[in-house]
């Protein structure tokens, strides 16, 4: 059973604050170097300051960026810069967005879930609930989070997640609410546009909650707070409001939801060949040799929607290379204990079969990788000048990139119904959920 219930959350107060949008931010994991200074210089009262609060040369265990993000949370609400609402409500959450040249509205509703641990078997077989993770996780990103939870005993950035409702039963009330003014309408420096609406009515509060008890829920975006969420649950055992999370609801069969590929650059690896590498390539893979990205990427499109598994490369030799898997069945020799949902993914292919088999790059040495670098593997999104940045990382230090195509939506479903997890940055849903729309205080009853 999932259960979902809405809360009274603190908002930022347009009564103090005149322009909400210099208040809110991307996720804690996009913002790094320089954005850190240039976000939280919109306003003294931008949540960067609390969810990046930048560590100082003599900060101590009793003073540090921490204990300052919780100083602050604390002065702002003090100051009525952030109020609590008066009602248990859901608040609907909406995204207007370009991507691929496509003008999408992708729209859910943001609520409380009671924290258990990932499911691991259907009961008895047959339809389950609970919540799935889909992906593997970094776990270097999970301490820092962590020490801010158990400062601040809050939660600013969201967890997103999908769930099944294809008979838009959630989705009704939801849209309902759209009708009305929303109590939010900020437009970001991507030109995404962010909206908030307040569902208060306890009939449609209650109807949400009873809705969503027969579903499950895949994190779609989030892994790491949603550990992070649990390990604050069994650290205080006793407190009734740790035992729930604020997470960002999205219905699987929302035409808005959007998944793009996460690239890999490969760097630091002793005696990496390419003349060796293009040869074990070339021992499964029909390879094909480009002399453009466009090519490439062309090649890789096509044999995507014929649905086979098709890889690119650049290793700064002149050439891109799109290669193309022969046999599927090839997988079931490198991965015999995985569902055919599993090795059917480009990610698996490429992480199974290329960078573990053919480079030595193994779950242990990924684990060195992050999102901001290091390690074996670097991974990057597919928006923006990635690609053109990745393709001069080769031409610089770096060793090769692997371009993906995207993994879809219902692939994710599968793989997370079979209580399996992908590999690492495997999905990129876009556009990010904000941080700071609404917060979460644990210790409010």
């Amino acid at each position: 059973m999932v259960r979902v219930v809405p809360f009274k959350a603190f908002r930022y107060n347009k009564e103090k604050i005149a322009d909400i949008s210099k208040t809110v931010a991307p996720p804690y994991d996009i913002i790094k170097g320089a954005k850190i200074d240039e976000i939280q210089s919109l306003s003294e009262y931008n949540i960067a300051w609390i969810i990046k609060n930048k560590p100082q040369e003599n900060d101590t265990e009793e003073s540090n960026q921490y204990t300052r993000a919780r100083d602050l949370l604390n002065t702002w609400i003090a100051e009525n810069a952030i109020v609590q609402d008066d009602k248990d409500s859901f608040y609907v959450y909406g995204q207007d967005f370009e991507v691929l040249g496509k003008n999408l509205f992708r729209f859910g509703f943001i609520g409380l879930i009671e924290l258990e641990e990932f499911a691991k078997a259907s009961s008895g077989g047959g339809t389950f609930s609970g919540v799935l993770q889909h992906e593997e996780t970094l776990p270097k990103d999970i301490v820092d989070r962590l020490s801010l939870c158990r400062e601040t005993m809050a939660n600013f950035g969201q967890i997103f997640v999908i769930y099944p409702d294809h008979e838009g039963k959630v989705d009704s009330i939801l849209e309902k609410a759209m009708t009305q003014n929303p109590v939010f309408d900020v437009t970001d420096y991507e030109d995404v546009r962010h909206r908030i609406w307040k569902i208060d009515s306890e009939e449609d509060t209650n109807r949400i909650t009873q809705l969503m008890e027969d579903k499950y829920v895949i994190i779609a975006d989030g892994h790491h707070r949603y550990k992070t969420a649990l390990q604050l649950s069994k650290d205080n055992p006793t407190l009734a409001s740790a035992k729930y999370r604020m997470l960002t609801f999205v219905n699987i069969s929302n035409p808005g939801l959007v998944v793009l590929p996460t690239h890999r650059l490969v760097q630091n690896l002793e005696n990496f060949n390419k003349e060796n590498l293009l040869k074990q390539i070339e021992e499964y893979f029909d390879l094909e040799k480009l002399n453009s990205k466009e090519a490439m990427f062309d090649q890789m499109n096509r044999m995507f929607k014929q649905g086979k598994h098709s890889l690119g490369l650049f290793m700064d030799d002149g050439h891109f290379y799109a290669f193309t898997l022969k046999d599927v069945k090839t997988m079931e020799k490198v991965m015999p204990d995985s569902s055919d949902e599993l090795r059917h993914l480009d990610v698996s292919v490429l992480h199974a079969l290329v960078l573990d088999k053919m480079l030595g790059i193994d779950k242990e040495k990924l684990k060195q990788g992050t999102m901001k670098g290091g390690g074996f593997v670097v991974y990057l999104k597919g928006i923006g000048d990635a690609v053109e940045d990745s393709i001069k990382s080769v031409q610089g230090d770096a060793q090769a990139v692997f371009f993906m195509n995207p993994t879809k939506v219902e692939e994710v479903e599968s793989v997370s119904k079979n209580f399996e997890v992908m590999p690492q940055k495997s999905t990129f849903f876009q556009p990010k959920v904000w941080t700071g729309f609404t917060i979460n205080k644990l210790d409010q009853n």
